[in-house]
């Protein structure tokens, strides 16, 4: 499933929210970018009203960290009962802390950012009334690079650590994983990387990571964090997946950042890249060859 087809299961999976929508050919009046015309066959003759429209714009917003937006368009007749507020609330809920992962790509997330009100005066509806919710998208891709990688070295640390959460990079995330106190999620990405001293073999890099600790339980979030920031420092040191150490040089937490966009915790590794390589005797690579 690509993307608008994840949001679409989410809404359609949940119950409280479709419970207040109408039936469109037979499922809940939730549609991609626009709604069908008020005549389409797909209505019976029933009432069009409460419906949802949302639309993804993947144009990323540099200030707020967010590689697009989600608009979550909520549409209500003013002569019915159900008003937008109650839609709006089982709309975030369906958004909170939940990844949706698309086929072939990366996970998502998303952050509830505004939410606007309007109405429409009408005679043969009676009016319409409703509100436009925007959402913040994240995005989680895979940060494995190149041998040596410092990524992979910290999620592989933190794997060992048995700390209960699955580890993005290094587990399988499904399509729809919804974030819990019981399934928290650690994601680690490259921030920073500085050329350090030079020497006929050796060059020495700084590499920074964020680690971000996603959890909806504020109480398990910080113990996940401290139990990350504790374990490193005490270690000292990690190694690459070739067993070459990485010396932790920095580290530091903010328990009051966002752990959607730049993540809790900053660690600065440092090692070395050799210049030169073992080469192999050229008598194996013969022998090799033969057989």
């Amino acid at each position: 499933m690509n993307l608008e087809q994840l949001i679409y299961k989410r809404f359609s999976g949940s119950q409280e929210l479709t419970g207040y929508l109408a039936s469109f050919a037979g499922g809940p009046a939730v549609f991609s970018t626009r709604s069908p015309e008020a005549d389409h066959e797909g209505w019976s003759g029933n009432t069009q009203y409460p419906q949802i429209v949302y639309n993804l714009d993947m144009q990323a917003n540099e200030e707020r960290k967010s590689v697009g937006t989600l608009v979550v368009t909520l549409i209500c007749q003013n002569t019915m009962e159900i008003l937008p507020e109650a839609v709006e609330a089982e709309v975030k809920k369906c958004l909170r802390d939940v990844l949706l992962k698309p086929e072939g790509g990366s996970p998502y997330a998303f952050a509830w950012a505004g939410t606007d009100g309007y109405s429409i005066d009408g005679k043969e509806n009676g009016g319409i009334i409703g509100s436009k919710m925007r959402f913040d998208m994240f995005e989680y891709p895979d940060q494995e690079t190149t041998d040596p990688d410092p990524v992979v070295a910290v999620n592989r640390y933190i794997k060992e650590l048995d700390l209960d959460c699955l580890v993005i990079g290094l587990d399988r995330i499904d399509d729809i994983t919804e974030i819990s106190k019981e399934v928290p999620v650690v994601y680690c990405r490259n921030v920073t990387m500085d050329k350090g001293t030079e020497t006929n073999t050796v060059v020495w890099m700084d590499s920074g990571i964020a680690v971000h600790v996603l959890c909806p339980d504020n109480e398990i979030r910080l113990k996940i964090e401290a139990a990350i920031a504790n374990q490193l420092s005490l270690a000292g040191e990690i190694s690459m997946l070739d067993q070459s150490p990485v010396s932790i040089k920095q580290l530091q937490v903010n328990y009051r950042s966002d752990h959607l966009k730049d993540g809790q915790i900053l660690v600065t590794l440092h090692y070395g890249l050799l210049k030169y390589r073992q080469k192999k005797h050229r008598i194996v690579e013969i022998v090799n060859t033969i057989n």
